[in-house]
């Protein structure tokens, strides 16, 4: 059985009449009180790795711990293709070294305007008001927003294995692989569900089978990102 629900707070029926909001959350090991700052018409997933469930919320306990947290988005995003909600949050549990506003946002979605990176449906975030956090520049092959970008090998972010991200990219694009790679650290976004369905439900199975497989998988596909969500890039058929 590939996983098990565990009862805690219950998710706001869905209105299919009105624009719904869902907060998908990785967790480990992290403290999930600050859920109780959002607003009641948020649903809120809570998928769990490593630990048995141990919060006051409900929850899914993953039992294939593999792929960290991004395996999580792309599991969701493929069990979810047809009933995705229309704005999806994809987060951390503690995802305030990363998104520092993101409770403001999710509450309020005219603060979508606050994020890193925009183009269609996607938005990417990185802002935090405490610790370090990575300096991004202006985008060269996305409009409107700020980017990391390194090398085919994950350099200067990933310096301790070569990511290969050349190899592992004619595996997924048709397109010419970009000569550096652009992409927002950490991998939070929102999403709407049309800018998810711009591509097909098979190509993220394919992603996510490669979670399940590749040890790099998550660094790999964490610099994928804002390619697999924008359609100016064609996939392998």
């Amino acid at each position: 059985m590939y996983f098990i629900i565990i009862w805690g707070r219950t998710n706001p029926i869905q209105n299919s009449n009105t624009m719904n909001k869902e907060l998908v959350i990785s967790v480990f090991d992290k403290n999930l009180e600050w859920i109780d700052r959002l607003n009641e018409d948020v649903i809120v997933t809570i998928y769990r790795k490593g630990d048995n469930p141990k919060s006051k919320f409900y929850e899914i306990f993953l039992k294939n711990n593999v792929g960290r947290d991004v395996h999580t988005f792309f599991y969701h995003i493929v069990k979810n293709y047809e009933k995705l909600s229309d704005f999806t949050f994809f987060v951390q549990d503690f995802p305030f070294d990363h998104w520092g506003n993101l409770v403001d946002v999710v509450n309020n979605l005219d603060n979508l305007s606050t994020c890193s990176l925009n183009f269609g449906g996607y938005y990417g975030f990185h802002n935090n008001q405490f610790g370090s956090a990575w300096t991004l520049k202006p985008s060269t092959q996305f409009t409107n927003g700020n980017v990391l970008s390194c090398t085919k090998s994950g350099n200067p972010q990933h310096t301790h294995e070569n990511l290969n991200l050349d190899i592992y990219w004619v595996n997924f694009f048709s397109s010419p692989a970009p000569s550096e790679y652009e992409f927002i650290p950490g991998g939070h976004f929102v999403i709407t569900k049309e800018q998810i369905k711009l591509r097909q439900k098979n190509f993220y199975q394919k992603i996510l089978t490669f979670l399940e497989t590749e040890n790099l998988a998550p660094w790999v596909i964490e610099r994928f990102e804002c390619y697999i969500f924008n359609p100016n890039f064609e996939t392998i058929k």
